[in-house]
């Protein structure tokens, strides 16, 4: 580790400096020096520069092909990080070469999907001859010949009593034996042939929230019976109460002899409720649930490899206290479970992210309200990728902000204090520099504007007014949630005359933050309903969209109601004199956040970049709803903002002024006002016109402007994972879809908001890798299990 470098002013004898000091001006030897000051710096980068490009680990990224050459290995295209690691485990995978190991490891390199390698010719079943029967030994059962869980069953039949077993039928650990299929590999479990080798791979990334604190529903009495507990203490996972499923942690092992990448219970899947309970053959509660207790909840914490779902309980009255671990459906909790809930038991439902604790103590204030006040939970979800509010590590902060301005940075803990972002906000009017607001926990921050000291209020309309930029960030590895009592609005402090802030400078910026309503928040508003500054930029952020999936009894649920996210008007929220006297284009731009409707008139500049916009109307809507569109008049004929893309997702139609960019998935009817590029519209960027590339549109009725290398879903089958907010796979683009929308994309990969993700090249990679470093005869087979 190098010594920090000292100028060479400092290295001065101080008597140089201090007649250095006493000339007039001051400081011209200082200014000399700074200028040959800059020209060793240079030549010091370029050195470092030199050196780090020795190494795989830290050489800038054009250096990874050249250092692919020198270990005779092919160049592949991509995500520069698994290229990096493609060439830096080269020579380990060569030396296990033709190993199930090297594969899997070969394959999470290169794509950092989970992967579990499975021979198909050892799941295929024995078809003994008449004349040379083989019974087992001893007429003993075949499951119990075998010595692994998933070790196949090649004889006799399927035991249906064990219903761990049978929950991985037809998935990647399924241990049952297949006849053979002849027939080319289909998308899905098939291919049971000898030459082939199923590479089963895990695509959705999981992640977990370090701590944060359920919904609490209610205390339950159970009726009495023989070992049933008193109270059932009932919670929704999520903390909006939304029923999110519960996935296990990708818990990998790659320098490990040999790798293991995707073992039974460390993939990142689905928690089997079978698997969950203890006391069953091949239950295994252990490897994806943890009971802990806390005394401090600010030192609580899931560990450093925990498992998918990790409970946090206080220390008074639980300490010591075991508990046993069931999986369970409690789609209908109301009406009880079966068998009935015993004493210290744990009932977890993690399709619906659903827990149940049963207590002994028929007192509430004895062991349930300890608990409903005190759990705390790390859950684990997955999503296709890391766009919205993920817990996720961030980039560094910078040495200033805005532009080049020093700011001020406090950290608030919601432990410290349940109301710290209200209180961080105090007298935002008076500031001289700018604030960061940084939130070091997961909790859930409930903001009242109407609690806020210094808020503006016009005629019982708040609005936040700043004198200085603002920024309010989630901490790295956090997932703030901001529960919002009223719409979020945003003005400068003073709008023309004497003392007026300069708009244009002024910033807000949101980054890693799940913004949603309270109970309270008015019916029919938006989240954000005013923008009257310079620069409105939300960075990895979701703007609760609704429209998950809603348990009301149903068989298969329904839809939760849309909720919009933006409403900026052209008067920009203002007062007519000071509308009049606000002469900026605001910018407002979503980069990699997940987002309702968004209603924005022409006086805005709206970027979207790897980003998702929800008004509910999935691929299949015959009535689809409008995303994106003019936030007055009626939105049927006005004209919503001049929008640049770099990567969207619209589920519904859009209906913008001007159209400019690349990427766009646009699921409905697009209509952009400028449809010729008649080069007299000024989107205040330097862009003029409209014009779109390597964009997929509808085909139903689109007012397009000039576009290149772009489809048509009318003639490109075009189908998503899953369409509902919070359901794994959400907005994840199907493998069965049309060529043309996975691979003709910007940098030749898929359109829409994953794109950055470069999935179309991580799968081409593998299977060029692969063809690479099979033996001869083995054909190797890619299987998505999500």
């Amino acid at each position: 580790m190098s010594s920090p470098r000292r100028p060479l002013y400092e290295r001065l004898p101080e008597v140089y400096r201090i007649r250095d000091s006493e000339q007039t001006p001051p400081g011209q030897l200082a200014a000399f020096l700074g200028v040959i000051e800059d020209a060793f710096a240079a030549l010091h980068a370029r050195t470092d520069a030199q050196y780090h490009d020795l190494f795989i680990e830290h050489c800038d990224d054009w250096v990874v092909a050249y250092l692919a050459d020198l270990l005779g290995t092919s160049r592949l295209a991509g995500d520069p990080w698994t290229l990096r690691a493609d060439v830096a485990r080269t020579v380990f995978h060569r030396r296990r070469k033709g190993t199930l190991g090297a594969v899997e490891s070969q394959v999470f390199a290169l794509s950092g999907w989970a992967a579990h390698v499975v021979e198909m010719r050892e799941r295929l079943a024995w078809n003994q001859h008449l004349n040379h029967q083989r019974p087992d030994a001893g007429g003993m059962p075949p499951r119990r010949l075998v010595s692994e869980f998933t070790a196949a069953i090649r004889g006799g039949t399927v035991t249906l009593r064990d219903p761990a077993l049978l929950s991985l039928t037809g998935g990647a650990f399924d241990a049952h034996a297949r006849v053979v299929d002849v027939k080319p590999p289909t998308l899905g479990l098939s291919g049971w042939n000898l030459p082939n080798l199923a590479v089963l791979l895990w695509r959705l990334e999981d992640f977990q929230v370090p701590l944060s604190r359920p919904l609490f529903r209610q205390i339950a009495a159970i009726p009495p019976s023989p070992g049933a507990a008193a109270l059932a203490v009932r919670f929704d996972v999520q903390a909006q109460g939304e029923p999110w499923p519960l996935f296990n942690r990708h818990r990998f092992h790659a320098d490990a002899e040999p790798p293991r990448l995707g073992g039974e219970d460390e993939v990142p899947d689905r928690m089997p409720p079978a698997r969950l309970s203890d006391g069953t053959p091949a239950g295994r509660p252990a490897s994806y649930v943890s009971v802990q207790t806390y005394s401090d909840p600010r030192n609580a914490h899931p560990g450093s490899d925990p498992v998918g779902l990790v409970l946090h309980l206080p220390e008074t009255p639980f300490l010591g206290q075991a508990w046993r671990i069931r999986g369970a459906n409690l789609c209908a909790w109301e009406t009880g479970i079966a068998p009935p809930l015993r004493d210290w038991e744990v009932a977890i439902d993690p399709e619906h992210g659903r827990l149940v604790f049963g207590v002994p103590d028929a007192d509430p204030a004895t062991q349930a309200e300890p608990l409903a006040d005190g759990l705390l939970v790390s859950a684990c979800y997955a999503q296709a990728g890391p766009s919205g509010a993920q817990p996720v590590q961030r980039l560094p902060l910078p040495a200033s902000w805005p532009g080049e301005q020093t700011y001020e940075v406090r950290r608030i803990n919601w432990f410290d204090d349940a109301f710290a972002l209200q209180h961080a906000l105090d007298d935002l009017p008076k500031r001289s520099q700018a604030l960061l607001i940084e939130i070091t926990d997961s909790q859930t921050h409930v903001l009242d504007l109407g609690a806020i000291a210094g808020i503006g209020n016009d005629a019982g309309v708040l609005s936040l007014r700043l004198a200085q930029s603002l920024w309010i960030r989630g901490a790295s590895g956090e997932r703030p949630v901001v529960r919002l009592l009223q719409p979020l609005r945003v003005r400068p402090t003073k709008i023309g005359g004497a003392g007026a802030v300069n708009a244009e400078v002024l910033e807000l910026l949101l980054e890693g933050l799940y913004l949603t309503r309270a109970v309270a928040f008015p019916a029919g508003d938006a989240l954000l309903m005013q923008a009257a500054l310079g620069q409105l930029r939300i960075l990895g952020c979701t703007l609760d969209p609704g429209g998950g999936l809603l348990l009301d009894g149903s068989a298969s649920g329904t839809r939760a109601p849309i909720r919009e996210a933006l409403r900026l008007t052209n008067d920009y929220g203002l007062a007519p004199a000071e509308s009049d006297a606000f002469d900026q284009v605001p910018a407002v731009t979503l980069e990699r956040s997940i987002a309702g409707p968004l209603a924005i008139d022409s006086g805005y500049l709206l970027t979207l970049a790897d980003s998702i916009v929800d008004a509910g109307s999935g691929s299949t809507a015959t009535l689809p709803a409008l995303a994106l569109g003019a936030a007055t008049g009626n939105p049927e004929l006005a004209w919503g903002p001049d929008l640049v893309v770099r990567g969207l997702t619209a589920f519904g139609r859009v209906r913008v002024q001007t159209a400019r960019g690349e990427g766009g998935l646009f699921v409905h009817r697009l209509e952009v006002h400028d449809n010729q590029d008649s080069h007299t519209v000024d989107v205040s960027v330097g862009q003029h016109g409209s014009c779109l590339k390597f964009c997929c549109f509808s085909g139903d009725h689109d007012r397009l402007p000039q576009h290149f290398g772009c489809v048509f879903a009318s003639e490109a089958w075009l189908r998503f994972s899953a369409e509902y907010f919070g359901r794994p796979g959400y907005a994840q683009l199907r493998l069965d879809c049309d060529r043309r929308i996975r691979e003709d994309g910007p940098a030749s990969d898929e359109m829409g908001a994953f794109g950055y993700l470069r999935n179309t090249h991580k799968w081409k990679n593998i299977g060029i890798r692969l063809q690479e470093f099979m033996p001869v005869g083995v054909r190797p087979v890619l299987i998505p299990i999500t």
